[in-house]
């Protein structure tokens, strides 16, 4: 059942890329994070070249997308900043879900992932509309270098899903697909990977469902793996915050080994650069397929006070 929805999502993640996409906020009033300048100058540039506007609409982007914006009342924000605390503000901005939307993105990326028997180097630079270039090197079996492209599709307002290519010299190109959707009372998500070596019978499917802040504590993932002929399933508990999370999990082989206990350290965005993102894992897992899935935990809106802390800084 779950491989059948997967795959319908699948297609429909071809079927879209295929098809001229248009998702950036284009609103009047609208701003975006721009890396440039903070939101508090971009919103006093607006008030200033828009002195008949009641009020400007914020879109916080989240690596080089939004969903949620604020709309923020020119009268509140002024009285705000006198008092050089944007607390109360945030309680009077009107909050809306916009739906998924592409930002202004020229980000670089740099991705590592560490087994005892896999260990992946990834670096990778935002080019043209929501796609990505760039480099890697992967160390299993034999050290491999190539290239790979992938581009981000919003299938809708609450889901995403990215495909592309690697390219290793004297292998195989390699085709990536990965989806997402979060749940419209947004407290889980289920998400999806395909991976598949074109002349090959190298094909591996993963499917799972995560549910968010179970008892306010962790999150919990159920998934399921099909590498090569092997079957297996997983279990996971996330700790952490945004930027350093601590998994633990069990996981079996079908007919085939007892269950196993692993463990996954992930660091991301430790460096505090705007617009340089970075990704560190290390697991005790043997493969590395699914470590990178997608999510959308940050756009939520219990997120919203989080990049607002970020942003709304008036010193």
């Amino acid at each position: 059942m779950l491989i059948r929805i997967f795959i319908r999502y699948y297609t429909l993640i071809i079927l879209l890329s295929m098809l001229p996409i248009s998702s950036h906020a284009k609103e009047i009033n609208t701003i975006s994070t721009d890396s440039s300048k903070s939101p508090v100058e971009n919103i006093d540039q607006f008030f200033i070249q828009n002195s008949q506007k009641k009020n400007v609409i914020w879109a916080p982007k989240v690596k080089g997308k939004s969903k949620y914006t604020f709309s923020i009342s020119r009268d509140a924000y002024y009285i705000s900043k006198k008092h050089s605390d944007a607390s109360d503000l945030f309680y009077l901005s009107e909050q809306n879900d916009s739906g998924l939307k592409f930002q202004s993105d020229k980000s670089k990326n740099i991705g590592i992932v560490i087994s005892e028997n896999n260990s992946n180097l990834i670096l990778s630079q935002s080019i043209l509309s929501n796609i990505n270039a760039g480099l890697f090197l992967k160390n299993k079996e034999k050290i491999s270098f190539g290239v790979n492209l992938n581009k981000d599709v919003i299938i809708s307002k609450n889901a995403l899903g990215n495909f592309g290519v690697e390219q290793a010299k004297d292998e195989y190109t390699v085709f990536n697909a990965k989806f997402v959707k979060l749940s419209n009372n947004e407290n889980s998500e289920f998400y999806g990977n395909i991976n598949h070596e074109f002349k090959s019978d190298h094909l591996n499917i993963g499917i799972g469902n995560t549910w968010f802040d179970i008892a306010n504590q962790f999150d919990l993932t159920l998934g399921i793996h099909e590498q090569g002929k092997k079957v297996e399933s997983e279990l996971c508990v996330t700790f952490g915050d945004e930027n350093m999370k601590f998994q633990v999990g069990l996981n079996q082989i079908k007919n085939n080994s007892n269950m196993n206990m692993f463990f996954n350290l992930k660091f991301e965005n430790n460096l505090y650069k705007e617009n340089f993102g970075t990704n560190v894992i290390i697991t005790s897992k043997d493969s590395v397929l699914g470590l990178g899935k997608l999510s959308l935990k940050s756009f939520r809106k219990k997120n919203l006070d989080m990049l607002w802390k970020k942003y709304m800084n008036y010193n």
